[in-house]
């Protein structure tokens, strides 16, 4: 069976993989907003460093911040090697007995969607929530397809051509993860960390804690500067992809999810405006690496060095503000 799409939705996830548990914990009868695992696994901390390509990626820990949302909001979660000699048998056996998995798998492999053939390979996440008793083909949800307009969908997935991309491996330097099925075994009593309001406290110690957070954007701004300079990599592609994590997938996506939660939580004023202020240079930002894309000009890089300084600063305030 060719692989297609079934259902196509307008909704869509911020991350693939806190997206991907979100559905798949609904599936189950649990529903958990995407939002309350950014809330309750850390994920408005983000790190810099390099992407499955070798350019810069400014982004939360997704493995790491996925998979503690959910154990504290309550759910019981394994991680299964995949059995690579005997993927099919394994899969149906996963699937009937814990409703779905979450898989990492290679875009390039995912014949459902035109967009993945037409756009470079990158790691991504679904649910399979179906396996044919043939295996012949599984069913997918899968929550952010990123084409021209980002949506949703079911689709049903080729066997074959699922065996290639949980197979095909991609790395970067904040993920590594390929190779396991994720299953959700059960329901535990949440763990309690004063609420809302506990948790974006306790993200703000992270963040004053830990260098890979604290200083982020300054070393997302070094690596952009050097892979501008380097003959080795392409600088339109670099500013490329420097806009479309300042202001498509990564930056302005979750700092946007966060100025909910601060709503939610009862966040100073002050904390609200230092949010509204970061999401509104990430967007100055992102259209100054296209001007850079289009110019390579020396003075437009002046300019987003000066705007990363200035995001470095509204960064440390709210972070502090929330303290």
């Amino acid at each position: 069976m060719d692989s297609h799409i079934i259902e196509q939705y307008p909704e869509f996830a911020v991350n693939c993989f806190t997206g991907s548990f979100s559905a798949l914990a609904g599936m189950k009868g649990h529903p958990i907003a995407e939002q309350s695992l950014f809330e309750r696994g850390d994920a408005y901390l983000f790190q810099a460093g390099l992407d499955e390509s070798g350019y810069p990626e400014y982004i939360f820990p997704v493995e790491e911040a996925g998979l503690l949302g959910m154990r504290r909001t309550g759910f019981e979660i394994q991680a299964v090697p995949i059995s690579y000699g005997d993927v099919g048998t394994q899969l149906k056996g996963l699937v009937d007995r814990f409703g779905g998995v979450v898989v990492w798998v290679n875009t390039s492999h995912l014949g459902y969607a035109e967009v993945y053939g037409r756009t470079s390979s990158y790691l991504h996440s679904i649910v399979i929530d179906e396996v044919a008793e043939d295996l012949s083909d599984l069913r997918v949800f899968d929550c952010m397809v990123v084409d021209a307009e980002r949506f949703s969908c079911r689709a049903r997935l080729d066997f074959a051509e699922f065996e290639k991309a949980i197979s095909d491996r991609i790395k970067s330097d904040a993920h590594d993860c390929m190779g396991f099925f994720y299953v959700v075994t059960g329901t535990v009593v949440a763990e309690g960390r004063g609420g809302l309001q506990g948790s974006l406290r306790e993200q703000a110690r992270r963040f004053a804690e830990e260098d890979r957070f604290r200083d982020a954007i300054k070393e997302y701004q070094r690596l952009c500067v050097e892979c501008f300079v380097d003959p080795d990599r392409s600088t339109e592609f670099g500013a490329r992809r420097l806009f479309i994590h300042s202001t498509v997938l990564y930056s302005v996506p979750s700092l946007t999810l966060m100025s909910r939660s601060l709503d939610a939580a009862g966040a100073s004023e002050a904390a609200r405006e230092l949010c509204e202020e970061a999401i509104r240079h990430w967007r100055a930002l992102g259209v100054l690496a296209l001007r850079y894309e289009a110019t390579g000009s020396d003075a437009v890089m002046g300019r987003l060095n000066q705007r990363f300084a200035v995001l470095d600063d509204v960064t440390a305030r709210l972070w502090g503000e929330l303290a």
